[in-house]
């Protein structure tokens, strides 16, 4: 092995734990998202294509809300002893500032894995060295949030359950379709099931109380107790219910929102017992594995019917943002180039866009302003059958902005391929996530 750099960092740790255990945690996107980054951190985008040439980018979102886009690639994979890729970080512009190539090294002794990390710089801006001042704290408290998931992961075994699916929508909107409680109804429980909600109180403490009927005519009363609410990325509660008249169950529930390519969400539901014993019989006697793949079918099926929401929050003033979205001058440096538009309702406005050799024309005409507070607009295509609105919502947070986009009414459209809600998904999340982001300085806050 050759020497060390002077600014090479290498870091040592001793986990009581299987060395395939570990070396799942550096390569499984939904572990990674649980411990990567410092106290306090969060990655509501965390993608990990674990294989040689295999690309990383993940979304490390501080305490405070400030969002620190990370890329990176892996170079090496020999299972399970060994790692290496790059990560680096990127400027308000999409500049990389620095890059870094780390080394994992994995050896086990006596069921306990010895880690070894090193970090190598490979470029550096002048404006990044500072950056190099806190890598060993950062990826000391990693390794102490890796450590305790481990103990986690070991701690629940053989008393978990846990069901993942993809779904084409964003997650604010799967957010709010899960703790609106007018909503919640709509999908709530596995096929043939209804629900009526008796409370529900989303914040740490809050109480949620529901009956699920079932299609026999019987009924499961439960009652959940919030212990984390992190808007739109984690949701947690402690349940107690079961089959009316019968014994109850007790196990906590965890679901995680976590962004992934073209704007749509993967989902994850973690239910942890009491015991092995616990599990069991929710499975035999509940069925609750497939009555959680069915309840999220429903839940797919529910935000395929809805509307497309974007929301972004922005480290700019509420005024800044608005003439962003208004302001012809500005709306063409991120938006579309649109010379007849005013923020006056009944304005009419036109713009084409070329994509993939097909042309289409807008037509929107403006039906509500709210002047730093909304803009509405209808939108639909010349020549094509169907008229939808979109609607702008600004929040003040602060310094910051929250920006709420919804584009509703679009199963009015052709069902072509060209008009799919998938489009439309991808095309605001570019728009609202990318676009306008760098068009006010790289300023998102938040996703």
């Amino acid at each position: 092995m050759n020497p060390p750099a002077p600014d090479d960092l290498i870091l040592t740790r001793v986990f009581d734990a299987p060395r395939e255990l570990v070396f799942k945690a550096w390569t499984d996107p939904g572990q990674l998202a649980v411990w990567w980054g410092p106290h306090g951190f969060t990655n509501p985008r965390c993608e990990w294509d674990a294989r040689p040439g295999g690309l990383i980018r993940v979304d490390m979102r501080g305490p405070d809300g400030t969002v620190y886009p990370m890329p990176g690639e892996y170079r090496e994979i020999v299972e399970p002893e060994r790692l290496v890729f790059t990560t680096g970080a990127l400027d308000g512009e999409g500049n990389l500032m620095f890059e870094m190539l780390n080394t994992v090294t994995f050896e086990e002794t006596g069921g306990k894995t010895t880690l070894t990390l090193r970090t190598h710089v490979l470029r550096m801006t002048e404006a990044a060295t500072r950056h190099l001042d806190g890598q060993e704290i950062g990826w000391s408290q990693s390794l102490e949030r890796l450590g305790s998931l481990l103990e986690q992961i070991q701690s629940v075994a053989g008393r978990e359950i846990v069901i993942t699916r993809d779904f084409d929508a964003a997650r604010e909107l799967l957010w709010e379709a899960m703790t609106d409680p007018a909503r919640v109804v709509q999908w709530w429980g596995p096929r043939g099931f209804t629900t009526t909600i008796e409370e529900m109180d989303v914040r740490p403490g809050g109480v949620w109380q529901l009956v699920m009927h079932g299609p026999d005519g019987v009924n499961y009363p439960n009652r959940s107790v919030f212990t984390e609410v992190l808007k739109p990325e984690r949701l947690a509660y402690r349940l107690k219910g079961g089959r009316e008249g019968a014994p109850g169950v007790d196990f906590e529930t965890t679901w995680t929102f976590e962004m992934i390519e073209g704007g749509g969400t993967r989902v994850t539901i973690r239910m942890v017992f009491l015991s092995p014993k616990d599990r069991e019989k929710v499975v035999s006697e509940y069925g609750a594995i497939e009555g959680g793949k069915q309840t999220l079918e429903r839940l797919g099926e529910h935000a395929a019917a809805g509307p497309v929401v974007v929301e972004r929050t922005f480290h700019a003033p509420v005024e800044a943002v608005w003439k962003a979205i208004t302001d012809t001058e500005q709306m063409k440096q991120w938006y579309f180039e649109i010379e007849d538009f005013a923020p006056e309702p009944g304005c009419e406005f036109r713009f084409v866009v070329e994509h993939q050799g097909m042309v289409y024309d807008h037509r929107c005409k403006v039906t509500e302003v709210i002047p730093g507070r909304k803009l509405a607009y209808t939108w639909r295509f010349e020549g094509h059958a169907g008229e939808s609105l979109v609607t702008f919502d600004l929040f003040p947070e602060g310094d910051a902005t929250r920006l709420r986009v919804t584009h509703e009414g679009l199963e009015s459209f052709p069902k072509t391929e060209a008009f799919a809600r998938k489009n439309f998904q991808q095309g605001w999340t570019s728009l609202i996530g990318t676009e306008l982001k760098a068009f006010l300085g790289g300023g998102s806050a938040a996703p």
